[in-house]
């Protein structure tokens, strides 16, 4: 597979040398590809968490010569995986305060080490862009629209991860590997993890329940976790990337459900591996091909506008009386309510939405018209995408 141009390096071209580039997202994500690629052609040192030499070196590096012997005369230092050098903010804030012209790239596959030393130690020092797989954007940019529409069933299965793509025959036993071997590799590294195999678990039931609403007591009740350790190994997940938690919103009327949340994963190519499952999209039953096109379009909506260098607000909606939109969205103020539905047929929203909510745009998202909501352009009714 030839480099696909990821959006974001624009955005990693553009920080100064007076700060440090520190790129994270989900293993295998492209990351170091995305940094091998910016350095290409530059004199540059190169260094990963995942070498114990590296690690040794990095770590034992405090003064200030030994700072500039690991900058020497390269214009780039590259330091991957991170999260796996002991006081790696520290170090950062040693290499950005020497003032040389020489630029800090960093990676990192988990924020709750890396982001937490960075921020503490080096604050002001790092400008922070997250990489997750390929959004469909960038496939449509690199292949072609009609391409990228013919190979939707694919994508609803196997996801966007790079390896994917790269190795289309391999793609199941990939995922395969990866999720037994990689997926928890930083959790249970860098966290205290005390029963692995009820986080495995937790996993698996979050992977057969995506597009449900989920409560931490009924996932303690199904994984013999207590309720605090359901809601610690979540947030370790979402911090390594593997699922994003959405928020259910409330404001207007009393029987909202205000504290409840859905899980999604990163993405479905991971989520199927979680349950053991890569049979053909259009053979599953029509919930299931629901709640994979649901996933499917949230996380490549959040990166659509993560992008576009915008910010939204996200969360779902749902009332007491069962209820519900799948997706609200308020980007610069422009609130936005999306129900992802397999048939080509509107929906109209909730009256009681509809009611509390005159000012929200409402869509209704298929499998005939999901990219004109993820690709600028990509319109095919004649009407302006979202």
């Amino acid at each position: 597979m030839s480099y696909i141009e990821r959006d974001i390096t624009p955005i990693l071209k553009s920080v100064p040398e007076s700060k440090a580039s520190v790129l994270l997202g989900v293993r295998q994500a492209g990351k170091s590809t995305l940094c091998r690629h910016l350095i290409e052609g530059r004199k540059a040192a190169i260094y990963s968490g995942d070498e114990p030499r590296d690690v040794k070196i990095l770590s034992a590096a405090e003064s200030k010569a030994e700072l500039e012997k690991i900058i020497g005369s390269n214009e780039i230092v590259f330091i991957d995986e991170a999260q796996r050098i002991p006081s790696v903010g520290l170090l950062i804030k040693r290499l950005v305060d020497l003032k040389t012209k020489c630029k800090v790239i960093v990676t990192g596959s988990s924020s709750l080490e890396l982001a937490g030393g960075i921020f503490e130690s080096a604050a002001g020092r790092t400008d922070t862009t997250y990489l997750a797989p390929f959004s469909i954007q960038e496939l449509v940019n690199h292949y072609s629209l009609p391409k990228v529409m013919q190979d939707l069933p694919d994508r609803l299965v196997y996801g966007n991860f790079p390896f994917v793509l790269d190795e289309p025959m391999r793609a199941q036993k990939n995922l395969m590997e990866y999720f037994n071997s990689v997926v928890f590799k930083d959790i249970f590294s860098l966290s205290d993890v005390r029963r692995p195999q009820l986080l495995i678990d937790l996993v698996r039931i979050i992977a057969r329940n995506i597009g449900s609403v989920v409560s931490y007591d009924s996932l303690s009740r199904d994984t013999g976790l207590s309720k605090t350790a359901v809601i610690n190994y979540l947030t370790l997940l979402e911090e390594c990337f593997i699922i994003k938690i959405l928020p259910s919103y409330a404001k207007n009327l009393e029987n909202e459900l205000k504290k409840s949340k859905k899980i999604y994963f990163c993405d479905v190519g991971l989520r199927n591996a979680a349950i053991r499952d890569f049979s053909p999209f259009l053979s599953r039953t029509p919930e299931e091909q629901g709640v994979l096109l649901e996933n499917f379009f949230i996380i490549e909506r959040m990166k659509k506008i993560y992008l576009s260098d915008q910010y939204a607000e996200q969360y779902f909606w749902r009332t007491k009386n069962k209820e519900e939109v799948d997706f609200v969205e308020f980007e610069n103020s422009k609130p936005k309510a999306f129900e992802v539905k397999l048939s080509k047929s509107n929906v109209r929203a909730p009256a009681s939405f509809s009611r509390a909510y005159p000012e929200m745009e409402f869509h209704t998202v298929n499998k005939d018209n999901i990219l004109e909501y993820l690709v600028d352009g990509a319109s095919t009714n004649g009407t302006e995408p979202a």
